[in-house]
Parts: C-alpha cells; structure tokens; sequence
C-alpha cells in the first residue's frame, strides 16, 4: 500500500536540508515569560516564545523573539527579528534591527539599518540607529539620531533629531521639530505643507507633494509589503504556538500528527466537508429559538480548531519530512518537527499552485483529525459509567 511519506516530492526533501537548521549553536526559550538576566551570555543564536520576555543579557548571535510583550536592554551582536504587541527596546544591536508590534519603543543604540512597523512607534531622545530608518506607523516620533536615510509612511509623522541621508516621508501629517536637523533632502507626500519649527536646520532642498487621495501605485506597493509582513508574523506566532505545544502538550501533540499522518486521506475529507459544511450547519442553528447559544460556542470551537490545525498543519508536514530524511520508524511531534516544518510550509505558500494545495491538505487533515479527536472526548465523557 501507498504511503503518505511515499509521496513527497524530493524537492522538499532538498529544501529541509537547504533550511538553516543550526540546532547545536542555538538556544531555545519557550514559556509564559522567559528572561535573560544581566550577566548571562548566549554564545550562538537565541529563540524566544513566550507571553512576557525580560531580555536584559547578551547575544552572540542573533536574536529571534515571538512574544505580549518585550523587553530587550542587553546586547545583541548580530540581527535582532521581534515580533509582539509591545516592544522596548533600551539596549545595543551590533547589526540590522527589525519589529513589528502594536507599540514600539526605541531608547538604545542600532548599529545597522531598524525596520520597523507598529501602530505607535517611538525613538527615543539618546538612541541612535547606524544605517537607514524604514518605518510605517499611525503615529510615528523620531526623537533619536539617524546616521542613514529616513524612508516613513503613516498617519502623524514627528521628526525632531539629527537625519544624516535623504528623508522620504508619506503622511497624513508631517512636523520637523526644533531640534531636528536634516543632512540631506526633504522630500515628502501629504494633504498639506509640513509644520516646520524656525529653529529648524534643513541642509538639502525641501519637495512638497499634495496628495488629495491616496496614490494607487503605493498603496500597491504597501499592499505587497503588508502581505509579507503578515507572512513573516504569521510564521513567528505559528512557531511560537508550535513551539509551545510541543513542549508543553508534547503526548496530546505527539498523538494528533500520528493519527493525522497514519489517517491521512480519511481526515483530509472529514477536514473539507467539517470546514466548509460546519458553517452552514451553524447559521441554520441560530434560527432556532434555542440555538443561538449553542451555535455560538459551537461557532467558537471552529475557529479554534482552524487556528490549532495552521499551526500543528506545519508541525505534521516536519514530522512526516523528518521521518523520510531521518528514517524514523515513527512520526515524532518534537520541537525540531515545528522548527522544521512550519517555515517550510509558509514558504511553500508563495508557490502559485502547487504551494496552496499542499498547505490546504495539511491543514484540512489536521483540522478533520481535531474534530474527531474532541468526538471521542465527548463521547467519552457523556458514556454512562458501569
């Protein structure tokens, strides 16, 4: 009989081998809140999941954070990737700094380019960033200094510190502070002419271009960037959610990708017809006088098991990976599975076909395999006892 690993094309298995998989010069930190405390030092590569990270020791390598909230006033040597709802950032980053989160703040020192996105972002007076700033925020204040160009796009945007290079600026509305003092041009897209405090030092030419609506071609290309963003968010709260289940629920996990993979073609269609049919079923519910309630909490369980089955669809994909190139004589649901299988499987959404087929039977199996698991705790649980 056919299996399932049987069948998976040998460029995937090039592609596990190509995935940077440096586990023996990394450290992983999975918990409700996980800290670093001053003093300590990580000698490789440092990756957090976690709903509360205290990072106030150093990094020799590079740092990767999924997390609520994030605290980093340690130094990192290398490249610093947060995503989270909070961010501050009090301490040094020897190369590039990237963060997407709700709010940002930036007090420290970034030795190359910070590219960040948030609903309100901060730079702090007495923090510096080496190379170029790429931000895109409702409210956006630069109070720190910038050795680089300055490329901003967002709602309130506030410039008052040193700029060396160019600064490119689309706003609803722009403010150059007292202290702002800019080396090179000003160019900038907005309803209306820039607040600009006299005590202003502007060394380049100043452009100023009225939009009264938006400007198709960048809102394109600020659809694409979003798109990847939301890719790359995706991924780290897919990692942190795979990490942490595996971890923690390691048996509960270990038993919904065997059954998955042992079951697979059987689940894939108990998958599509729950997904597509469980929505239908719940609207005809709610016109019960009885079934609101019920279609509500049922409602709520659907979309949890939709979110369960994006993750643990990666996880399943790693371990089935990892069985064929390790020679597993069973699928394992370990960390190195996630770590594995969920990046790839993100990357092959971007395939234009193929990529979005192989994430949907995945992702459907996993989904029919959550239904029939919590059937046999409900069954179990309303059997009358002997």
């Amino acid at each position: 009989m056919t299996t399932v690993s049987s069948r998976i094309p040998s460029f995937l298995l090039a592609l596990l081998f190509a995935f940077p998989f440096a586990a023996k010069a990394a450290e992983f930190r999975v918990g409700q809140r996980v800290t670093i405390p001053a003093g300590q030092t990580i000698s490789g590569n440092l990756y957090v999941a976690a709903g509360e990270a205290a990072l106030s020791g150093n990094v020799a390598g590079d740092l990767v954070c999924a997390g609520g909230n994030v605290f980093l006033a340690g130094t990192v040597s290398e490249d610093v990737v947060v995503g989270g709802g909070d961010l501050n950032v009090q301490g040094r980053v020897g190369k590039d700094l990237r963060l997407a989160a709700g709010r940002v703040s930036l007090s420290g020192q970034v030795g190359g380019d910070f590219v960040v996105a948030g609903g309100q972002v901060r730079i702090l007076s007495g923090a510096t960033i080496g190379g170029d700033l790429v931000v895109a925020g409702g409210e956006v204040i630069l109070e720190g200094a910038v050795r680089g160009a300055v490329r901003a796009a967002g709602g309130e945007i506030t410039i008052n510190d040193a700029v060396t290079g160019p600064v490119r600026v689309r706003a609803t509305s722009l403010t150059i502070g007292e202290r702002a003092r800019l080396g090179g041009e000003l160019t900038y897209w907005a309803p209306r002419e820039a607040a600009i405090h006299p005590g202003a030092q502007l060394g380049g030419p100043v452009t100023f271009n009225m939009i009264a609506g938006m400007d198709r071609d960048w809102l394109g290309s600020v659809v694409r960037r979003l798109g990847i963003a939301v890719l790359f968010l995706t991924l780290l709260m897919s990692l942190a959610g795979g990490l942490l289940g595996v971890l923690i629920f390691r048996k509960p996990s270990e038993e919904l990708v065997r059954h998955t993979l042992h079951n697979f073609g059987r689940e894939l269609l108990r998958g599509f017809l729950l997904f597509f049919a469980m929505p239908a079923v719940l609207f005809l519910v709610t016109l019960t006088v009885v079934g609101l309630p019920v279609a509500v909490i049922a409602g709520l369980a659907h979309v949890s098991f939709g979110i369960i089955a994006v993750i643990y669809a990666g996880i399943a994909f790693g371990s089935l990976l990892w069985k064929a190139v390790a020679k597993k004589e069973e699928y394992e649901a370990t960390w190195k599975s996630a770590l594995a299988g969920i990046p790839l499987l993100a990357l092959m959404s971007l395939l234009p076909l193929l990529g979005i087929v192989v994430n949907a039977m995945f992702f459907l199996a996993v989904f029919g395999s959550l239904y029939q698991r919590f059937w046999l705790v409900v069954r179990a649980a309303v059997r009358p006892q002997p």
